[in-house]
């Protein structure tokens, strides 16, 4: 099913909780709303299947941090037995050493984990936690584990991790196998506005430097016009919403919050649509109709 601006929906990204076990300043905990009700795993799975009939064919979890949940790996496996392709997570990697191999038995296809600097006392500044060698540990262990390809969420924080950081980061995952994802801050809410305006960070400069490196560059149309440049057999892609057209246009993904309701836009937070109090009523026209109006609400926001 295509949105007023012709374009498919084609991802979901479920949010299965808002808790987290690392305190990073930055954090919008992905423009939640601040209700206290969590999905169970039926729920879950429940969700992904109606979103499985609107044509959704790749799967993101996140959270908070969806690993310290203790039945991820149940998740996993219950959406794996559904018609989805691409089953992926997105974790800060601080417990994933130890759940790797059952998710990856599971039916997990991939793994995107946070990485904003490799050095330990920056990390700790940022995520208020000295975790950093739990997160690299976590790497390795999800590429053992075969999750091709592993990828790494650097966001680039002005005066922080936006000088050398970004080399040093750009050969670890160039000597690790792994893609670097180069990510600009976003305003969600309003209460973000500080954190905004003192740590943003254009990309372009950054990019330049990037592409000059570059054998090669692709874009990813289907997934938001994102640029990938190829450097040193190695990928690096930029990630950069904020103000961008192009970014709006080729956007396929629905996100789901953890209290069960479907946000059209990762930049709004005023038109969510709640779906999972139809699905507690195993109201099926409901829950379809829920599917219907925020893919309706769905809109450009940077036009």
């Amino acid at each position: 099913m295509k949105d007023d601006y012709g374009r498919p929906l084609t991802s979901l990204r479920i949010s299965i909780t808002q808790k987290c076990d690392l305190n990073c300043f930055y954090c919008h905990r992905e423009g939640c709303e601040r209700e206290n009700r969590e999905m169970n795993v039926s729920e879950i799975s429940k969700l992904v299947e109606v979103a499985a009939d609107f044509g959704t064919k790749k799967i993101k979890i996140t959270g908070g941090e969806p690993l310290i949940r203790d039945d991820i790996v149940d998740i996993v496996d219950e959406i794996s037995q559904l018609p989805v392709e691409d089953i992926s997570i997105t974790t800060n990697g601080v417990t994933l050493s130890e759940k790797v191999d059952a998710l990856a038995e599971a039916g997990l296809d991939r793994v995107n984990i946070s990485l904003d600097t490799l050095n330990p006392e920056t990390y700790e500044s940022i995520t208020g936690k000295d975790s950093l060698e739990k997160v690299l540990k976590g790497i390795d262990f999800a590429i053992e584990a075969g999750l091709h390809p592993v990828k790494l969420n650097t966001l680039i924080l002005d005066g922080i991790n936006d000088g050398e950081e970004i080399d040093g980061l750009i050969n670890y995952s160039l000597d690790k196998g792994a893609i670097l994802q180069l990510i600009e801050l976003e305003k969600v809410l309003p209460e973000n506005e500080k954190i905004y305006k003192k740590y943003h960070k254009d990309l372009d400069s950054i990019e330049e430097k990037i592409r000059k490196k570059a054998s090669d560059v692709e874009t990813r149309w289907l997934m938001q016009a994102r640029r990938k440049y190829l450097v040193d057999g190695g990928e690096v892609e930029v990630v950069n919403p904020m103000h961008n057209s192009e970014f709006c246009k080729y956007c396929t993904r629905l996100r789901m919050t953890a209290g069960g309701y479907l946000k059209p836009c990762l930049m709004r937070n005023d038109n969510l649509v709640d779906v999972l109090t139809p699905v507690r009523n195993k109201d099926e026209e409901k829950i379809r109709e829920a599917y219907e109006t925020a893919i309706k609400l769905r809109e450009p926001y940077f036009h």
